[in-house]
């Protein structure tokens, strides 16, 4: 966490590979580094709270870990066990649904013969998948509703729902419009059950990274 690492890929149009400082730095004593899952669902609440900032913690927080490898393991979680606003408000269940989870001996690309089972199971997140797997353009059709190399359908995204900031020069839409579809409501259901059945605590925010 204390070494410092530089993405050239923010800065370029290709992939490249993390560069590693020599130097180091000391560990923050603002704030507590928290570490968890980077597959995860995040509330429209927090979200907001992470893009208005309205008490400047996830602006700061951001400036630290643009410089941290990984990020997606240890950002959204240090800005919600950190904010007293969200901090009791974390719910701790595993929606994905891989073999290797399941069985760590055993890693097994996911393709169409696993399609009804991950279905069954109601799984939000999966892996691995092989690159250009059919059962990826399977998911795309009949769950995401996504047009081949294109986008997922919503009216967020089309013309006549984008409107200009004057103050900001900012381009945005009205996520207001946006309706869910079958699997959207099918989600909606299982993580009212999953708060509902005691699985939600207060007290989440424990695993403190030192």
């Amino acid at each position: 966490m204390n070494q410092i690492v530089v993405d050239p890929s923010l800065h370029e149009e290709k992939s490249s590979s993390l560069y590693f400082a020599v130097e180091a730095r000391d560990t923050p004593d603002a704030f507590k580094i928290f570490r968890g899952s980077p597959w995860m669902i995040l509330t429209r609440s927090f979200m907001e709270y992470c893009v208005n900032g309205w008490d400047n913690l996830p602006r700061k927080l951001l400036m630290f870990f643009s410089n941290v490898a990984y990020p997606m393991e240890t950002y959204f979680h240090t800005v919600l066990c950190n904010s007293h606003e969200f901090k009791n408000t974390t719910v701790d269940n595993n929606l994905i649904f891989s073999f290797f989870d399941i069985d760590p001996s055993e890693y097994q690309l996911l393709d169409m013969s696993h399609y009804d089972t991950m279905m069954e199971t109601g799984a939000v997140f999966a892996r691995p998948f092989g690159e250009g797997d059919l059962v990826l353009e399977k998911i795309d059709d009949l769950v995401l509703n996504r047009t081949l190399n294109g986008f997922v359908q919503g009216e967020w995204c089309s013309s006549s729902n984008l409107e200009i900031n004057k103050t900001t020069n900012l381009v945005s839409g009205n996520i207001d419009v946006v309706e869910p579809g079958m699997f959207g409501i099918k989600l909606r259901t299982l993580l009212g059950e999953i708060v509902n059945s005691g699985r939600y605590r207060d007290c989440q925010c424990q695993l403190q990274l030192v």
